[in-house]
């Protein structure tokens, strides 16, 4: 192990109760990889790191540490948290996850949506003797990681390899094809024992407002950008806004900057509240777009074409705090102001749309089980919009639920 790694890892405190742990939403052994590590035994690191989470590659790149395992660690009260991350990466990229193969047991399951949630149910299922076949719109693996994150933050040869060790397990891939539009519900439940829907959260929200150009949803546009490669979209604008302070908004920000030569993010809330990973925001600003904290947008201003030509904003203040855990925020009275833009970009929240792949899915009263008999939610689909972690996590979930049915 390189001298590095080793000071890495010899700073973990072994916790007898590990609230990094506590921490991760894919429920990863933390002190028992790292101890298996300073114990100079990679294997046991490995093993005990794909035990809960087939994808590190992935964790270890999108996650947000800093408010999840590392910001739990209890070195980080008085100091530096140990960085879990890095030691993540250091076990995947010396030791590839090889997924098991069971023995064949004649069932069979349909997942719906080729995301990381799926994938994980996936490996589960297939190491316990099920065939699997994947139904994906998009012409590729990876669900929002590979609509929506662009490949400067993350390279999308982590995917191909996933994708290749599915393909090598026996997993069959069908793309390109819309459940509740090529191909019914109904009719892939006749063709398999069991059906797990993990479509995403792909109803953007835009606040109601609506213009003939000039005016997109976040995800909209990194789809543009990241899948089409459309990006002369988006090159004869001047100056954009980025309305939203999630990882979507940090995305399309830093995407817009590398287009255009003026972007600025609009948030209602302050620096403490704004949901995406510190290093996102930290990245944003040193890559030149400008973040107006406690500021909204009320209304769009358009042209006699219908066309952007700014935003009418209003002031906010923080109040007492919401449902969510964060300040609440209020408009400041008389603060309203008018700001130019030709480029408005709403990128304030995702919903489930369970109606697009069946008019009767729904959840269920109890577990993964929907609405419907024999067909399955996860994910998003399941959890409502959610961490990358905390999709591994439920995929396997539903994917022991599945078996557990017959």
């Amino acid at each position: 192990m390189e001298e590095n790694m080793k000071n890495k890892v010899d700073f973990c405190l072994s916790c007898p109760k590990p609230r990094c742990e506590t921490g991760c939403p894919t429920g990863n052994h933390i002190r028992d990889f790292i101890k298996a590590l300073k114990e100079d035994n990679l294997e046991a690191a490995a093993k005990t790191l794909y035990s809960v989470n087939p994808f590190p590659e992935i964790t270890s790149r999108v996650c947000d540490c800093n408010r999840q395992c590392q910001g739990h660690c209890i070195r980080g009260l008085r100091g530096a948290p140990v960085e879990i991350q890095l030691i993540e990466r250091y076990i995947s990229d010396h030791i590839p996850f090889t997924p098991k193969v069971g023995k064949n047991n004649g069932r069979s399951v349909a997942l719906i949506g080729a995301g990381i949630a799926n994938a994980a149910a996936a490996f589960e299922l297939i190491e316990n003797g099920y065939s699997v076949t994947f139904f994906e719109k998009e012409d590729s693996f990876g669900g929002a990681i590979y609509t929506g994150i662009p490949g400067y933050r993350f390279d999308k040869a982590y995917l191909d390899k996933i994708f290749e060790k599915l393909v090598a397990a026996g997993a069959q891939f069908r793309f390109e094809v819309e459940v509740g539009k090529d191909i019914t519900l109904a009719e892939i439940s006749k063709q398999f024992d069991r059906v797990i829907v993990s479509i995403g959260a792909a109803v953007e929200g835009r606040g109601g407002l609506s213009a003939n150009e000039g005016y997109s949803a976040g995800l909209t546009l990194l789809h543009d950008l990241n899948v089409d490669g459309n990006k002369q979209k988006y090159q004869n604008y001047k100056h954009a806004i980025v309305w939203g302070g999630g990882n979507v908004a940090m995305d399309v920000a830093r995407s817009l900057i590398r287009i255009i030569p003026d972007v600025t993010i609009v948030y209602r809330r302050s620096l403490k509240e704004m949901p995406a990973n510190a290093d996102e925001i930290e990245d944003v600003i040193k890559e030149g777009v400008k973040v107006d904290y406690l500021n909204n947008i009320v209304e769009l201003r358009l042209d006699e074409n219908g066309k952007v030509t700014g935003a009418h904003c209003v002031k906010m203040e923080l109040g007492e705090m919401d449902a969510s855990g964060r300040a609440s925020c209020h408009e400041i009275a008389g603060s309203d102001y008018e700001v130019d833009a030709d480029l408005i970009v709403a990128a304030i929240g995702q919903k489930v749309n369970l109606a697009a792949v069946d008019g009767k899915l729904a959840k269920g009263e109890a577990g993964h089980l929907s609405s419907i008999p024999n067909v399955y939610l996860s994910g998003d689909a399941f959890l409502g919009p959610k961490t990358v972690a905390a999709a591994i996590h439920d995929g396997k979930d539903a994917a022991k639920e599945v078996m557990a049915s017959f």
